[in-house]
């Protein structure tokens, strides 16, 4: 995919207002970046900034956050959300070979409360990976930017508006189960899940996350949900993998190994099993012109 910054160079832009927008969401600063060296370090405590927010995303490589007591990688297709100052790390790894991305930094009070609220429904990190329009919003600011450094305030906020709305339209329609209203292990643990769908994950992990005995924890999660916590991850897997399918031309290997399953003939039977055809008669149903979300309730 072509995003519109991706025919530019990297560069940041910083932002100042000489007219004050105490309450809207107003850009701080947005860039494209590319790291190798392990001195890229933030600490969301240590920052001397005015209180605000970063969204970064990765294009290739990857970097970790650590958030609050837990770390989340963060490779290609994912990204996450912080405010500042928070209990956060996000750092680049010189064993992980590089970290390419794009950040903006808001502030103002909807900045934090937009913020705060998409971290209820993701947790910090994000998969993006069928999700393409929040980050078209932003590659699409960052190339008007680039190419017209004047750009007007107002326009800049509506743009960012808009990728917080795109984030909402996700998170809304993204879920069986409403993270706000679901018990905070049984939502730590579908957050978990949600963006690191593709990592070896196992019920002592989810049960940790959740901060509770794996026996309270299947239960628990089966009340609220309906399902078992590794039938709700095989169901994330399986949606995400549908997206794979019917928006790219990866192979059903690749597939698999990108949403978590280790063998694609595995892959394959708990696909037919959920869905009800092979992932290929999957794909040979959707129409190459039109973009498909499944959603597996059960």
């Amino acid at each position: 995919m072509l995003y519109p910054h991706a025919e530019l160079e990297r560069q940041s832009f910083y932002t100042r207002y000489l007219t004050p927008m105490a309450d809207s969401l107003r850009l701080i600063a947005i860039g494209w970046e590319y790291v190798n060296s392990s001195s890229y370090r933030w600490d969301g405590l240590k920052r001397q900034a005015e209180d605000g927010a970063v969204f970064q995303f990765t294009l290739s490589g990857q970097g970790v956050i650590r958030y609050r007591n837990r770390e989340y990688v963060v490779p290609k297709h994912c990204g996450f959300l912080c405010t500042v100052p928070g209990d956060h790390v996000y750092y680049f790894d010189e064993n992980d070979g590089h970290w390419e991305f794009m950040f903006i930094a808001v502030q103002g009070e909807d900045a934090i409360r937009h913020w705060n609220s998409l971290i209820q429904w993701f947790g910090p990190v994000i998969s993006f990976q069928d999700q393409p329009e929040p980050l078209r919003c932003i590659s699409k600011l960052y190339a008007d930017i680039y190419n017209n450094k004047q750009f007007d305030k107002y326009a800049i906020s509506a743009e960012l508006y808009r990728f917080v709305m795109e984030l909402q339209r996700i998170a809304e329609g993204s879920t069986v189960v409403h993270l706000h209203d679901t018990p905070e292990p049984i939502r730590r643990s579908i957050q978990l899940m949600q963006s690191q769908y593709a990592l070896p994950l196992t019920l002592e992990e989810l049960a940790a996350c959740a901060g509770i005995s794996r026996y309270h924890f299947c239960r628990t999660f089966h009340a609220k949900t309906g399902l078992q916590p590794m039938q709700y991850l095989r169901k994330i897997r399986i949606e995400k993998a549908s997206a794979l399918l019917s928006q790219s031309s990866k192979t059903v290997e690749t597939v698999a190994r990108e949403t978590g399953f280790d063998n694609s003939n595995y892959f394959i039977r708990v696909f037919k099993l959920l869905v009800g055809m092979t992932p290929n008669e999957y794909r040979q149903s959707c129409s190459t012109e039109s973009t498909h979300s499944l959603r597996i309730e059960k």
